[in-house]
């Protein structure tokens, strides 16, 4: 169920708030978590029932692997590594058989020049981000780090449902203390908190990310379809499709950190403004920062890290990368694009070992750049298709396209044809005309023409994420002064303000989170 659903706002999540708090309230505490379970799964199979089984299978296999490892850790630890590689292997043989086995069994079939098909069921809801929590969850078992062993708080851990389609990827011991505190912290201050990152989330998603996916989508599709773009047509899709995932992605963290703290519980950060970044490594530390932590604590430092010389410090980086890109999807050009990254932290470190620098501008430009030229690979459907969209950005393909230059010639037409723009102004004034030699336009169309329009979203969209705080540089100004406190009152201001954007906005229909399909 989408968390910017109508259901999903004005069923479901109050539901389900309301009664764990009065259950929690009223001393009924394992009712209370037992009720959040039961949501949890049952949010977790409204797609389809199948995921909630496996969801809970996948519970109860890794939680009896986490007992027995931990009672082994002592004494037997020969037995212990052999359980926890058993684990793992369990929990990334469901990933692969669900996401990589159509993919794998395509890359088989070519190098054998083979014909064998295999249809695997559809992707079951969030299991990327469940394999990687329940894979550390293991691994911190192993090491030490978790001690108790309580299986309704570990359904909990595993299933509730706001960081279930896209994290972030917890860890138990930050999540665990939480859970028999939360059904008793409610206060004003949480829930004002917690409306107030959903509505911010809410707008981000709706207004922002929907709104440049209508201008992202067609250069991708007329890409796809085989038409060569120029550069500029290139280079605006390609803005649109950055700030698109990143409002997209932002939203949805927001979201899913707001709906955890109507329920009392802090999930840990996982953006921080990453397009302010001034070099890659920064922008790793911004996006997506509980994968970035997964990923340096649990593949990258097991690896050798840095520990054994600068050019296996290089392999290490190179092959964590190329994983996570293919943790993205089972696509070539996700292996592509992590490697892609890979090569830009290679870079980075190399530059930094030469004591070479650069002013913050310049760091600023480069690395936002190279990330979008990069998004390409993240975004295309095919190789093909990506590699004729970097030509269009380098200008192979020409400075302008066909699509720009016929956009340029709608703007002789009357204005009145357009639904939308006559609410605006009355019929003289979409009549006004001006003539330059041969061309005659119309102002109320060049104001409402695709490219002003494309543009100022954009421009939206920088000074959003580039100018402004981000959601908790802004949450956190309670602490600065008096005058500046997150008062319930301000808070359900600001909430009203930002849903009646959202009400304004809703003549277009909201598409699904982009990570969810990971």
């Amino acid at each position: 169920m989408p968390l910017h659903s109508i259901g999903f706002i004005a069923l479901f999540l109050p539901l389900s708030v309301l009664l764990y708090f009065v259950l929690g309230k009223t001393g009924h505490g394992r009712v209370a978590l037992a009720w959040l379970i039961g949501t949890s799964l049952w949010f977790a199979g409204w797609r389809a029932f199948f995921d909630a089984e496996l969801l809970l299978f996948s519970i109860v296999a890794n939680f009896l692997f986490g007992l027995t490892i931990h009672r082994c850790s002592q004494k037997h630890g020969i037995i212990r590594t052999v359980l926890l590689t058993g684990g793992v292997f369990m929990n990334l043989g469901a990933l692969a058989y669900f996401k990589y086995s159509t993919f794998i069994l395509e890359n088989l079939n070519l190098a054998g020049d083979t014909v064998s098909s295999f249809v695997a069921s559809s992707l079951p809801l969030g299991i990327s981000f469940l394999t990687f929590q329940q894979i550390a969850y293991l691994v911190d078992v192993s090491r030490g780090r978790v001690t108790t062993f309580r299986f309704l708080e570990y359904c909990v851990f595993c299933s509730f449902f706001p960081k279930l389609l896209a994290g972030p990827i917890t860890r138990y011991e930050e999540f665990a203390p939480q859970i028999v505190k939360a059904m008793h912290s409610l206060s004003t201050l949480a829930f004002a908190e917690g409306v107030t990152l959903f509505a911010i989330g809410l707008t981000k998603k709706v207004l922002l990310a929907d709104t440049l996916a209508g201008y992202a989508n067609p250069i991708f599709a007329a890409d796809s379809s085989g038409r060569q773009l120029g550069m500029v047509e290139a280079w605006g899709g390609i803005f649109a499709y950055s700030f698109q995932l990143y409002f997209d992605f932002s939203g949805y963290t927001d979201m899913a950190l707001g709906v955890a703290r109507l329920f009392g519980f802090t999930l840990p950060q996982n953006f921080n403004s990453p397009y302010k970044a001034t070099n890659i490594i920064d922008f790793w530390q911004r996006w997506h920062m509980t994968l970035s932590r997964f990923l340096r604590d649990y593949l990258y430092i097991p690896l050798g890290g840095n520990r054994k010389g600068v050019f296996r410090q290089q392999v290490h980086i190179f092959i964590t990368m190329m994983l996570c890109g293919l943790w993205h999807g089972a696509n070539w050009t996700f292996v592509i694009w992590g490697a892609l990254h890979g090569l830009y932290l290679l870079i980075n470190h190399g530059w930094r070992r030469l004591g070479m620098h650069c002013s913050p501008m310049m760091g600023w430009m480069v690395t936002f750049l190279s990330t979008a030229m990069a998004w390409v690979w993240f975004r295309a459907e095919s190789i093909p298709a990506a590699t004729r969209i970097t030509a269009s950005l380098l200008g192979i393909n020409g400075f302008w396209a066909q699509g720009f230059r016929d956009t340029l010639h709608h703007l002789e037409k009357p204005a009145a044809q357009f639904h939308s723009v006559a609410q605006f102004f009355s019929l003289d004034d979409m009549r006004i005309a001006f003539s330059f030699d041969r061309w005659t336009v119309y102002p109320v169309n060049v104001l409402f023409s695709e490219p002003v329009l494309h543009t100022f979203w954009l421009a939206v969209s920088g000074i959003v994420a580039l100018r402004l705080p981000n959601t908790r540089e802004w949450m956190t100004t309670e602490h600065q002064s008096l005058e500046a406190s997150l008062t319930m009152r301000r808070a359900v201001l600001i909430g009203a303000l930002l849903f009646m954007v959202l009400l304004a906005s809703m003549t277009s229909h909201p598409g699904g989170f982009i990570y969810e399909n990971f």
